[in-house]
């Protein structure tokens, strides 16, 4: 999503309404909770922000997603 939003990977943990940083978070919300099964409580402690915000930021990264056709590729090391 750093890449795809040319922001710096800590700029997603970072509090504030810039466009390009809320749909970046908005991403990693939906795939950390629907690909990777990280609990809403748990994201929304990491990221500083409330449960409902997460499912909010869920939402709104699932319709991102499926408009912009982007898949999670996951690294196997």
């Amino acid at each position: 999503m750093a890449e795809i939003y040319e922001i710096g990977v800590d700029d997603i943990y970072l509090k504030g309404k810039q466009q390009k940083r809320v749909k970046a978070r908005s991403v990693f919300c939906f795939w950390a909770v629907r690909e990777l099964g990280i609990s809403l409580t748990e994201l929304a402690r990491r990221l500083g922000i409330s449960v409902p915000g997460v499912g909010y930021s869920v939402e709104r990264g699932e319709t991102i997603v499926r408009a912009n056709a982007y898949q999670l590729i996951q690294q196997v090391s």
